[in-house]
């Protein structure tokens, strides 16, 4: 798992969501749909409800990783122990 705080341009260690039900249900439905094809190059992003709040999510496999499909800023976070 890595999370990156992309305003700081960062990895986070520690994270806590509070979710609303429409929110965590939106989740819920966009990992399923990753799941299906894990070697897709997908993402989603899941918005708060009131929009000023967003929760970006891949799947990252080595294949993935193999062929660059990820910024210098997300690699360098990748490459941390």
């Amino acid at each position: 798992m890595r999370i990156i705080d992309t305003d700081r341009k960062h990895s986070v260690r520690n994270v806590q969501l509070y979710l609303s039900d429409r929110e965590a249900r939106e989740l819920h439905r966009q990992l399923g749909s990753l799941l299906a094809d894990v070697e897709a190059n997908e993402h989603f992003h899941v918005l708060g409800d009131d929009f000023s709040r967003e929760i970006s999510c891949s799947i990252v496999t080595h294949r993935k990783l193999a062929q660059g499909s990820y910024t210098t800023l997300e690699h360098k976070v990748f490459d941390e122990k």
